[in-house]
């Protein structure tokens, strides 16, 4: 596989859910570092309203013939700062409930 065989590819999570096309490809000193994906609407590219998602290249699972595999961001998972009913309240502050 080549480097421009990634370009334009389809990105799925690990549930098969479609996240977008790969538009970027960043590399350093020779080795992947990260992609860049998001809707490939022309029309989105042209307004500049894009929507794209740097996915480290640490998060790629499977790459195959129809699509790049990812895996779900770890910061995403943990929603500790959140109280029950989904508001944040500043640490120390007693509530007024």
């Amino acid at each position: 596989m080549r480097l421009s065989d990634l370009r334009d590819a389809k990105v799925k999570n690990v549930e098969g859910e479609t996240i977008g096309r790969i538009h970027e490809v960043h590399a350093e000193g020779g080795k992947i570092v990260a992609v860049s994906c998001g809707s490939a609407s022309l029309i989105e590219r042209l307004t500049a309203r894009s929507r794209g998602k740097r996915i480290p290249w640490e998060r790629v699972v499977k790459i195959t013939a129809s699509g790049v595999v990812v895996a779900p961001d770890a910061k995403t998972k943990n929603s500790s700062s959140r109280t029950r009913k989904g508001i944040r309240r500043p640490s120390g502050r007693p509530s007024n409930r």
